[in-house]
């Protein structure tokens, strides 16, 4: 059998926080295992900074953390794209101008405007399962010692968002969201999910044939575009389910075991 390679998006794709589900299914773990017995490849896609914790003893071979900007396999750093100290103090004051709190993420830590703050509170519980190392307080720490590959700003109404979005630099990637939290989290350009998927595949010698890719939101779109069997989850939204190769079953009905089984990857 030829060496396959599997991409996995983690929230609505592994994990359904809202609805209370802050775990794989047993059959995604099923899934995962068997997938490293027939051996194939398996690689997290992700917005996040860091693995969940109920993640954590998952056997992935690798992870493209903060849409592409950071990417490892087998424990070797390939790609680490970060916010440079001028960016951050730049950012800091660009957020504070419309009132906008800031969490600044990357592999190797995350740091906040403050923990106490309602709208990190709330961000906190929309995305359940993060790591609870960020610093409380602006005197915790430096902006010198900030290492972020991606930034997430809230804001209390719309119109601060768009305002404050209006001034980033065009060339920076920016994804806006008014459902949930009001926020917009920040990528310097370069690798996006995509692109980094069709890299870390053409780096490992994979053929295009053997790509798959899971996924259920818009950030997710160029990455199944990117691989053969692209599957949209069927809580997925409209956009990726009108792109997608397939659509598979709900993110809490065994939508991933049963598209690895229908596609003889398990």
């Amino acid at each position: 059998m030829k060496k396959k390679i599997v991409f996995f998006d983690i929230d609505g794709t592994m994990m359904d926080v809202p609805a209370g589900m802050c775990k794989p299914l047993p059959s995604t773990v099923r899934a995962l295992e068997q997938l490293k017995l027939n051996g194939h490849y398996s690689v997290v896609a992700t917005a996040r900074a860091k693995m969940p914790t109920a993640f954590l003893k998952l056997n992935f071979d690798g992870f493209i953390f903060c849409n592409g900007h950071y990417i490892e396999f087998q424990d070797k750093l390939i790609y680490d794209d970060y916010f440079k100290e001028g960016q951050i103090k730049y950012l800091i004051d660009l957020f504070n101008q419309y009132e906008g709190q800031y969490i600044f993420s990357g592999h190797f830590g995350t740091w906040s405007s403050g923990l106490t703050h309602p709208l990190v509170i709330r961000h906190k519980e929309l995305f359940a399962g993060a790591p609870d190392d960020i610093s409380d307080k602006m005197g915790d720490w430096n902006i010198k010692d900030v290492h972020a590959n991606i930034i997430t700003a809230l804001f209390k109404t719309e119109k601060q968002l768009f305002d404050c979005k209006e001034q980033l630099p065009s060339d920076w990637v920016i994804d806006a969201y008014t459902t949930g939290n009001i926020r917009m989290d920040i990528h310097l350009s370069g690798y996006t999910k995509g692109k980094a998927v069709r890299f870390l595949s053409e780096k490992l010698g994979i053929d295009f044939e053997d790509t798959f890719a899971f996924g259920d939101a818009c950030n997710d779109i160029e990455m199944i575009k990117m691989v053969k069997y692209g599957i949209a989850m069927g809580n997925g939204t409209k956009e990726i389910k009108k792109i997608a190769f397939d659509v598979t079953d709900d993110v809490s009905n065994d939508g991933i075991y049963n598209a690895l089984i229908k596609y003889k990857a398990i």
